[in-house]
């Protein structure tokens, strides 16, 4: 895998699984559907991220 996709996914589970811990340890019970939409919104954060980071790269050359 190339070093982009593995930073996708070791950032997919860290935030997973802190996201996990976190509703487990507050309020004692998981929903399903409220993870998925974490992690939605958690995947269009990460792009727009690094669109954002691939647009400042541009402004220095």
């Amino acid at each position: 895998m190339d070093r982009r996709r593995v930073l996708y996914v070791a950032g997919f589970v860290a935030a997973s699984i802190s996201y996990i811990f976190n509703v487990l340890a507050f309020t004692g019970q998981f929903d399903l559907w409220r993870w998925i939409v974490f992690v939605v919104i958690f995947g269009l954060v990460f792009v727009a991220f690094e669109r954002f980071i691939l647009w400042s790269e541009t402004l220095d050359s």
